[in-house]
């Protein structure tokens, strides 16, 4: 298998190259993720394309910002959810406000005020525009800065709570990210779009 290439059982929808040409990947990760890590999150977004997948992300600096000029190649393919207005109205230290408005000049689609209106405080926009983006995504990727990345890994914890796959590349620090919250599990060795990373195994079996 090209992309998805476990050392542990697959799931049945990456099997016999049924995932590739039909899926959406949700991608994410820490706003604090190093600038020297973009070619790691490059060539995993640009071979995701390759395989035929579209892309799905938020609007922060770091790793969002990261996976969008890596994704403009094909920016038919990228679908980006903005927690801030179309004149940047909501947006704050860690929105990646100007990558945002020069992907959707380039043709991406961009969706604005993805996790409600401005009224709704800060950090629950944040959330809600996250979960908006794992809606009809086939798994969720995520470039993490430290073993601790507080909002990545809740939005992880979503997803595998969707039974979505789940997989992290623990870019700036050796070892294993904090198992997600509330959900029995481990993570596990894995392989995403050819490049080595961890899977989010879930069940009691692990404990």
């Amino acid at each position: 298998m090209f992309w998805a290439a476990f050392l542990f059982k697959a799931p049945k929808k990456f099997k016999k190259g049924r995932f590739f040409m039909s899926a959406s990947i949700h991608f994410g990760g820490s706003r604090a993720l190093p600038p020297r890590f973009v070619p790691q999150v490059a060539a995993v977004v640009q071979a995701s394309l390759s395989a035929g997948s579209a892309v799905r992300v938020g609007c922060a600096v770091g790793a969002d910002q990261f996976v969008i000029q890596a994704a403009l190649s094909q920016p038919q393919r990228l679908s980006i959810f903005a927690q801030f207005s179309a004149s940047g109205a909501g947006a704050f230290s860690g929105s990646a406000v100007q990558p945002v408005f020069s992907a959707q000049q380039a043709g991406a689609q961009v969706s604005f005020l993805a996790g409600g209106p401005l009224q709704v405080p800060l950090r629950a926009r944040l959330l809600r525009r996250s979960i908006a983006a794992l809606r009809g995504s086939s798994a969720a990727v995520f470039f993490l800065a430290s073993p601790s990345s507080a909002g990545s890994l809740n939005v992880a914890a979503q997803a595998a709570a969707l039974s979505i796959p789940v997989f992290v590349f623990p870019f700036g620090f050796i070892g294993q990210p904090q198992n997600l919250r509330f959900l029995p599990g481990a993570w596990r060795p894995a392989s995403f779009a050819g490049s080595p990373c961890l899977q989010w195994f879930a069940g009691p079996s692990f404990f």
